[in-house]
């Protein structure tokens, strides 16, 4: 019976693996060639030992049954094919609030557990009219019509609202030219979705009572037929990834560089990398906890600047800044605050075409230019990031589908209980992977010169470094039971602050590791390629993240110094320069300081003033419908945080006090005015250079369901 059982959940195993495997064909998601392994081996796995315990329960209540022979496979559809109905409908609605921001699903089950009824009544089914639970021996084969029923049952009724996604795929089959498609078309059409349940369902239990009476038996040949199923369904993943990874690489990787000209620039290639979400203090590098072995190698060889400001608090308008050389009033691509509104707020413009950045003035001389990006969400195209960029590589992870849809892979819950492979419930791909792709870019352009962009996610929430990263910074030998431990106290509220903060930092630090990690293979590729010496390689960040200081955590929050203090290091070509740089500057300085390097021209949006840092005081901004317009000045070891509303002013003295614990406003007032005076007289200079109109009905769906796992809109 064991081995029956056994066998049973091998079937069971294999039918799950092929429609799991489906979710690799969701449009614009990268799949780790790791991911259909891992989903084939632990379903069968899973479902073989479920399927041995259950076998074993079975044996143990058959022992005194005198007719038990008569009516084993009766029993099975009660000890098999029952169970594993719960347990696959029960585990695939699992939810996992991975961030600590999005504590509901983006998409709910469309039809809350209707779908358990229809897999019921294909029990009932089988129990009351199917004459197979009446004969006298097994063929576990003989199940798979039923297995089958079952899985697509709880796939579509819970994944209906779904559809458009699938609707998506049609449109851009039939319709490449059009990005709107038959997908939006569908979308504003209310209605669709019972009618195709009603029919979906429909066809599935009808299909299901059409193989039952029209399929000869299966046990004819039930020795060979589970071992048909194991092959067809291992090519079918092979084919389903083969289908994912050609249109990724179709999609970022099809261009051509022969156009490029191989004409010698001074600095033929530049490498610009953005952490996303890395404080400068968390380094090594500057002093932090943090061990950051390639970056301090790198560090030796480099300009490090240790006084470096975001322009704000958050992705988007940090990187627009870093892209124009301008600061967010200027850009306009910032979040406007509606009065009167407490949703969506945060909702940025986009970049608007009139600004060259970075990558287009490259692109003007010669360079080719491309983007191997993380944060998909506040660095989609619709933001405008991707003006200048002939690749721009922002595919989603594989770990997505663990958000958007409502039943998924069994898989990421292991994934998630384990810490084995944690990328797969990540939504935003990992530092590997980013790596990976970018060795891509770097193999296909060389020899041209170059200007490649790199944005590395791992930092941010929700900090699930890989094994053996996970357990660096924490004082225990059993480093995922405690972080289960821990995540089970906070969804309680049984665990203070200060505890869960520490918590949290320690996984911030293993995501640190991991991503250096990483960086340096990076950089020992670069070595190989025989262009690392003579690359202009920029490290740095978009802004930092709070844990507990001053009783905020996260980011897009006022802007006290973990949030906007970044690292900076530059490594000349050659090393020309190396050292510490105490000068405070903005992160915006960098458009500048890269393009001087290179020897090209500001554009004509970018003033002589901006780029004299010495002389224009360091700012950062931000809006918040709590805070209104918010903003900070430095002048020398001063720095004075100012809001619009609900806030009084706050003036630190950096020198004395790193930790801005002393609010000095009232006890210094002379100086609280100057800078106030200050940073007036910046506001006034600084005034926007194009006209902001908001358009948040453009954004598409899927980028604010990324922003509000980010916590960036509500």
């Amino acid at each position: 019976m064991i081995i029956k059982g056994m066998t049973l959940g091998l079937i069971a195993g294999l039918i799950v693996s092929l429609f799991d495997g489906f979710y690799m064909l969701v449009p614009n998601v990268y799949v780790p060639i790791s991911y259909p392994f891992l989903l084939f081996g632990f379903n069968i796995v899973f479902w073989m030992i479920v399927g041995s315990c259950l076998g074993l329960l079975m044996r143990i209540y058959s022992r005194h049954k005198r007719d038990f022979s008569d009516k084993e496979n009766f029993y099975w559809v009660i000890f098999f094919l029952l169970p594993f109905t719960l347990m696959y409908g029960l585990l695939g609605r699992t939810f996992i609030p991975l961030f600590t921001t999005t504590a509901i699903p983006l998409t709910p089950i469309y039809d809350y557990h209707l779908s358990f009824l229809w897999a019921g009544l294909i029990i009932l089914w089988l129990i009351i009219f199917k004459k197979k639970v009446n004969a006298t021996k097994l063929f576990p084969i003989s199940f798979l019509p039923e297995l089958t029923a079952i899985v697509i049952i709880f796939n579509f009724c819970s994944n209906v609202a779904h559809i458009n996604s699938i609707s998506y795929v049609i449109g851009r089959l039939f319709f490449q030219e059009s990005e709107i498609s038959l997908r939006d078309y569908l979308t504003s059409i209310n209605w669709y979705l019972i009618p195709s349940y009603v029919i979906g369902s429909v066809l599935i239990l009808v299909g299901y009572l059409v193989i039952c009476f029209k399929i000869k038996p299966l046990h004819r040949r039930q020795n060979l037929l589970p071992l048909i199923l194991f092959f067809a369904v291992s090519i079918c993943l092979g084919i389903f990834y083969k289908i994912s990874y050609s249109r990724y690489v179709n999609k970022y990787y099809s261009f051509s560089i022969s156009d490029y000209s191989t004409v010698s620039k001074k600095v033929p290639y530049v490498i610009l990398i953005v952490l996303d979400t890395v404080r400068a203090d968390s380094l090594s590098v500057y002093g932090g906890q943090t061990l950051t072995k390639n970056l301090e190698k790198i560090a030796l060889q480099s300009l490090v600047y240790e006084n470096c400001v975001a322009p704000s608090p958050w992705t988007t308008p940090s990187h627009a800044s870093l892209f124009t050389g301008l600061y967010p009033t200027e850009h306009g691509s910032i979040n406007r605050i509606r009065r009167n509104v407490t949703s969506d707020n945060l909702l940025p413009t986009a970049l608007d075409k009139k600004f060259l950045t970075l990558a287009e003035l490259f692109a003007n001389n010669d360079y080719w230019t491309g983007a191997v990006v993380s944060n998909y969400g506040a660095l989609h195209k619709t933001f405008g990031m991707n003006q200048g960029f002939e690749l721009y590589d922002a595919a989603k992870n594989i770990g997505d589908v663990l958000r958007s849809y409502p039943f998924r892979p069994l898989v990421h819950l292991f994934c998630h209980f384990t810490n084995v492979y944690p990328k797969f419930i990540n939504p935003r791909r990992t530092a590997d992977d980013i790596t990976k792709e970018a060795f891509r870019a770097l193999k296909k352009l060389l020899p041209s010169p170059f200007f490649l962009f790199i944005n590395y996610m791992d930092a941010h929430d929700p900090y699930r470094p890989p094994r053996p990263f996970d357990g660096y910074f924490l004082d225990t030998n059993w480093a995922q039971l405690y972080k289960l431990k821990q995540s089970f106290l906070y969804a309680v509220e049984a665990i203070d602050s200060t505890a869960w903060n520490a918590f949290q930092y320690s996984q911030y630090q293993g995501a640190i590791s991991f991503l250096d990690y990483n960086l340096g293979k990076f950089f020992r590729e670069l070595q190989e390629l025989n262009i690392y010496d003579s690359s202009l390689i920029v490290i740095t960040s978009d802004h930092g993240e709070l844990f507990g200081e001053h009783g905020f955590r996260l980011h897009g929050k006022p802007m006290y110094e973990g949030l906007v203090k970044v690292p900076l290091i530059i490594k000349f070509p050659f090393s020309q320069k190396t050292g510490r740089e105490k000068k405070m500057i903005s992160l915006a300085d960098l458009y500048s300081i890269i393009l001087s390097l290179c020897e090209l021209e500001l554009s004509d949006d970018f003033s002589e003033e901006n780029a004299n840092s010495n002389e224009v005081p360091v700012v950062a901004e931000f809006n918040n419908y709590s805070l209104g317009e918010h903003r900070i000045l430095y002048d020398g070891q001063y720095k004075y945080m100012k809001y619009e509303q609900k806030k009084s002013p706050e003036l630190y003295d950096l020198q004395k006090d790193p930790w801005e614990q002393v609010n000095l406003s009232e006890n210094l007032p002379a100086r609280t005015k100057s800078m106030d005076q200050q940073l007036n007289k910046w506001v006034s200079e600084h005034k926007p250079k194009v006209n902001v109109v908001e358009e948040t009905g453009t954004i598409p769906r899927e980028v604010k369901e990324e922003l509000k796992a980010l916590g960036y809109i509500e």
